[in-house]
């Protein structure tokens, strides 16, 4: 699915494209948490830090719920 949707992207708009790839993990760490100089088109550092906070909860989450289902 990580790579489907940067593959995704090329084939929309520019500003569709600038709106859906800030959100992805590997932007939010290259653009938000370790760049020096504000880049355009990305989220503050603590909105990126935030952001990859819910993609851990979000993966926790459906992990614990698929155990818990399957009963590993």
């Amino acid at each position: 699915m990580v790579l489907v949707l940067p593959a995704l992207s090329l084939a929309l708009p520019t500003t569709v494209m600038h709106s859906i790839v800030k959100f992805l993990p590997e932007v939010i760490a290259e653009n938000s948490l370790t760049a020096v100089k504000p880049v355009a088109y990305s989220l503050s550092p603590w909105a990126g830090l935030g952001m990859l906070g819910l993609y851990a909860a979000a993966l926790l989450g459906a992990g614990g719920w698929l155990i818990a289902r399957r009963d590993a």
